[in-house]
């Protein structure tokens, strides 16, 4: 491509894994001791506590913004988010010390409440932006991101207390830094029509969602207790060791392989990771159970970065409120981990590495595959894409009366215009070249405006926006 091109790809690699230092937050705040002291309040896990409270404030938020909606270029917002996290995570992270109890209650209320607004916004600010660009963009740095969160947190786990949590409470200032950089990234045109979802598979993906967190909640609360009189040395550090390696190469697979959906690459590994973590704990003895935790974990990183994908780019195509479509999806994703929680806690007690925590293992390995197959599978969620078919009428407009509509609607050049008839009709980039005698770099420079300027990522979606025209 031309330098345009590069100068943007450029921006995208230095801005776009900002979101990576939210996702450092949350690692740091549930997966290790930097930020909270999970000392029961109450017979009340802290941990516990505060996922009940984050997904109190991903509703609370997504309410809110149906009146005023979250804006990532206003610097109020911003600011106000990512202070209120910072705050709220330095508050947390002092409260236990307080020698007054009635002042340590004040100190977590209002740490939680703040840390749960400026958590919640914060991720919502970061979904607006997603919309507004082309779903191959926002995937790739999805897991770039997550991949450097990883770095971030294994910073975090080297350094001693207070140093690792005051290093995590800059976290929110610096991704929230990052995001208002963004506004210069190039922006996606809508369709000329909104896209209609299906809603059965929605439905489906909600209780696929609900599903999958719950076997999430329950192990991390299980199988690091029943683990950790056999495990040498700490637990969750081994377990996030194996996340992140996995993460790192799933990222590198699909940064070279540069799969042509970047909504099925992240979607296709969440089952199988998740299910090759289970039977890890089954088979293998409780010394290495941090294996299967690890894959486990992997898993539902990459269906957070899916529902994030995927979400915020449907909300995009059917002209829908960011907030409403991906603070549903965090929303549900967020209450299963509680309710999976709930449940882990209280069975935890009695629960040992014998054939009652196998069995567990094996229950909750039937409902993943229930899940894969029943919930929602990859034809769901290509059916989640589909758009309606119009009914056929005796004057259905001709292949060139519609990409003339488009390029009108849409203000492709007369060039643009040219190379979106061809697309169309089948031909290649070097067929686009032999036939406008033009080098391969223009071409593709026109092909990358063109899907910009429609809101596609891939030839599929450009067929849907010309059938509808």
């Amino acid at each position: 491509m031309g330098q345009p091109a590069a100068h943007t790809s450029s921006l995208a690699r230095h801005h776009l894994i900002g979101l990576g230092f939210w996702q450092a937050w949350q690692m740091a705040a549930f997966c290790s001791s930097a930020i909270i002291d999970d000392t029961p309040h109450s017979g009340i896990s802290l941990k516990t506590l505060a996922i009940a409270c984050t997904t109190l404030g991903y509703l609370v938020v997504m309410a809110a913004s149906e009146k005023s909606a979250l804006r990532p270029k206003r610097p109020f917002d911003l600011m106000g988010s990512s202070f209120s996290m910072a705050f709220g995570t330095l508050v947390l992270m002092f409260a236990p010390y307080l020698s007054d109890p009635s002042l340590e209650v004040v100190a977590l209320v209002f740490s939680l409440t703040s840390i749960s607004f400026g958590n919640a916004s914060l991720l919502m600010m970061w979904g607006e932006l997603w919309g507004t660009l082309a779903t191959g963009r926002v995937g790739r740095h999805l897991y770039l991101s997550y991949a450097f969160a990883f770095l971030l947190f294994f910073g975090v786990f080297a350094l001693p207390h207070p140093f690792a949590g005051l290093l995590v409470c800059t976290f929110p200032l610096l991704s929230a830094t990052i995001l208002h950089s963004c506004e210069s990234e190039p922006k996606r045109m809508q369709g000329l029509s909104p896209h209609t979802i299906n809603r059965v598979s929605s439905i489906k993906a909600i209780a696929f969602m609900l599903v999958l967190s719950m076997v999430w909640g329950i192990s991390q609360n299980i199988v690091p207790h029943v683990a950790a009189n056999a495990s040498s040395g700490n637990f969750m550090g081994m377990t996030m060791f194996v996340a992140g390696i996995a993460i790192g190469a799933f990222a590198l697979n699909l940064t070279l392989s540069a799969p042509p959906s970047e909504t099925t690459a992240l979607y296709r590994p969440v089952i199988p990771a998740i299910a090759a973590g289970l039977m890890a704990l089954i088979a293998l003895p409780p010394s290495f159970a941090f294996i299967g935790n690890g894959l486990i974990a992997m898993g539902i990183y990459c269906l957070d970065m899916f529902l994030m994908l995927a979400s915020t780019d449907l909300a995009f195509r059917c002209k829908i409120p960011t907030t409403r479509i991906f603070g549903t999806a965090v929303f549900v994703s967020r209450s299963g981990t509680l309710l999976g929680s709930v449940v882990g806690a209280a069975m935890m007690p009695n629960m040992t590495w014998d054939s009652s925590f196998v069995t567990l293992a094996a229950l909750c390995l039937g409902a993943l595959a229930i899940a894969g197959t029943l919930l929602f599978t990859q034809t769901d969620l290509q059916q989640c894409y589909e758009t309606p078919r119009a009914s056929l009428d005796d004057e259905k407009p001709t292949l060139s009366q519609r990409c003339d509509t488009i390029a009108k609607s849409a203000g492709l050049t007369s060039r643009e215009a040219e190379v979106l008839g061809l697309l169309v009709r089948g031909r290649t980039v070097q067929d686009v070249c032999d036939e406008l005698v033009i080098a391969q770099g223009t071409a593709k420079h026109h092909v990358s405006n063109i899907y910009r300027k429609l809101g596609v990522s891939d030839r599929r979606s450009l067929y849907d926006v010309v059938e509808q025209a």
